[in-house]
C-alpha cells in the first residue's frame, strides 16, 4: 500500500496493515500497521490516541519528537524510537529521512514498553540495532511479498526485536560478532528461498553491507562463499525430497503388495466339511 500522508515520498514508501486472528491477540505479540517511508523536510505528525505502541529505527535523517511528561528529543540516523500511542504524540523530520517503523500491540506489549523505556528511554541505540533491523525488514518482506506469515513467527521477530532494544552493552558477551545475528539471519532467508535465484548483492543489501565486506564476513562466519552455500543447501533439500520420496513409494508398494496376496484358504486340515 502507498500513503497518502503530506511529505511522505509516496514512490519511495510502502505500508501494511494485519489484523490478529482472536486467538492471536490473546496470545502473541503482533503487528497492526507496518511499513518504511521516506520523509521530506517539514513531515509534522500531531496525533490523539491510538491503542498501539511504535517503534521506528531511523536508517537516515533527524526526527524532533514530542510526548507527553517528556521533555523534547532529537532521533538521529542509528537510533530507535519507542512511542507508546495510548497517549498523544507529536514528531516531525528536520531533514529528509527515512525511518522503518512498526504499530505493535498484544498481550505483553505495555510490559515491554515499560521495561524499554524505564530502562533506555524513548530514543536509544540498541547494542545490534542490525539483528533488530533485519527482523524487521523479514516481517516487511513477508507482507511485501504477498506470503501470509504465521502468528507464533511473527510474534518470535516482534520478541526478538523488542528483547534487543531493551539491551544493555554490557549485557552481551565481549566477544560476540557484531554481524553474526546478520550471517545467521541470511543463511536463514537462503534455506527458505532455495528456489528463486539469490544474488550476493541481495543477500549483502539484507545484511546492510556492501557486498565484497558481505561475501568476507559470510566466508568467516560459515567457511564457505554465499554461492557455494547456496549450492550445498539445494543438494541438501533435493537429498531429502529424494528420501521421502523413496520413503513414501516403498510404503505404497508395500499397502500394493498387501492387496494382492492371495485370501487366506477357508479350509484347514481337520476343519473341512463336505
Amino acid at each position: 500500500m502507498k500513503p497518502a500522508e503530506r511529505n511522505v515520498i509516496r514512490e519511495q514508501s510502502e505500508h501494511y496493515q494485519y489484523r490478529p486472528s482472536n486467538s492471536g491477540a490473546q496470545v502473541f505479540l503482533y503487528p497492526e500497521w507496518l511499513g518504511v517511508y521516506r520523509y521530506a523536510n517539514g513531515y509534522t505528525l500531531n496525533r490523539g490516541p491510538l491503542d498501539n505502541f511504535l517503534l521506528f529505527f531511523i536508517r537516515s535523517g533527524r526526527f524532533s519528537i514530542d510526548l507527553p511528561d517528556r521533555e523534547h528529543i532529537v532521533a538521529h540516523a542509528g537510533d530507535f524510537v519507542l512511542i507508546d500511542c495510548y497517549a498523544p504524540q507529536s514528531y516531525r523530520a528536520l531533514e529528509p529521512s527515512e525511518a522503518l517503523w512498526i504499530h505493535f500491540n498484544g498481550v505483553s506489549a505495555r510490559m515491554y514498553y515499560d521495561f524499554i523505556s524505564a530502562r533506555r528511554g524513548n530514543v536509544f541505540s540498541a547494542v545490534n540495532s542490525q539483528f533488530a533491523v533485519n527482523r524487521l525488514q523479514r516481517i516487511c518482506a513477508g507482507f511485501r511479498a504477498g506470503k501470509r506469515m504465521s502468528e507464533p513467527v511473527m510474534a518470535r521477530y516482534l520478541t526478538d526485536i523488542l528483547t534487543e532494544c531493551a539491551g544493555v552493552p554490557d549485557d552481551g558477551p565481549a566477544d560476540e560478532s557484531a554481524h553474526g545475528y546478520a550471517m545467521e539471519d541470511v543463511q536463514d532467508f537462503i534455506v527458505a528461498n532455495l528456489s528463486r535465484d539469490l544474488t550476493n548483492d541481495e543477500l549483502a543489501d539484507m545484511a546492510s553491507m556492501s557486498t565484497g565486506y558481505f561475501i568476507k564476513e559470510f566466508r568467516r562466519a560459515t567457511g564457505t562463499t554465499p554461492h557455494a552455500f547456496v549450492v550445498n543447501a539445494r543438494m541438501d533439500a533435493a537429498k531429502r525430497m529424494l528420501a521421502g520420496s523413496d520413503a513414501s513409494l516403498r510404503r505404497r508398494s508395500a499397502r500394493a503388495a498387501g492387496s494382492r496376496r492371495p485370501a487366506r484358504s477357508a479350509w484347514r486340515s481337520g476343519d473341512w466339511r463336505g
